[in-house]
């Protein structure tokens, strides 16, 4: 069997070691029961699920032929961190609603031909969305205004 780097197998390769290293790392932390969950159970669970998907991924690129990679695009790359990075630096100083109405406008730059009105209305229903689930649902204390 030849083995060729497809978007499949780079990406279950990519998983996989993730998952692998999260596991590895998150073993130092007591996992607990599923009653009473310790500090490791969720991320063991979470990369586990990530190990999973990985092999199942370079599975299918084994038993299916291999797709061209193409070229990085960078516009997605960048504009995922600068508004992961923005959100981060953000949050402390102008609270949870305006750095997640950033995040998600910025998020959305790495789509080509994305109105400006279009991604404030997707910011402004994902923010009402996830504050009216995290505050108010869960109780979680966030501080949605800096003042």
């Amino acid at each position: 069997m030849k083995l060729v780097l497809s978007k499949d197998f780079l990406t279950g390769a990519a998983f996989l070691i993730t998952g692998g290293f999260a596991i590895i790392y998150g073993s130092r932390y007591p996992m607990g029961t599923a009653v009473r969950m310790g500090p490791g159970y969720f991320p063991f669970l979470v990369s586990s699920g990530l190990a999973l998907l990985g092999v199942g991924l370079l599975i299918r690129a084994l038993a299916r032929p291999a797709q061209a990679i193409d070229a990085w695009a960078l516009r997605p790359l960048f504009a995922v961190l600068v508004a992961t990075l923005g959100f981060g630096l953000l949050i402390e100083r102008t609270g949870f609603l305006l750095a997640s109405l950033s995040l998600v406008v910025l998020s959305r730059l790495a789509e080509p031909g994305m109105g400006l009105v279009e991604a404030a209305g997707l910011a402004v229903v994902l923010t009402s969305l996830i504050t009216a689930i995290f505050r108010f649902a869960l109780g979680l204390p966030l501080r949605l205004l800096p003042f």
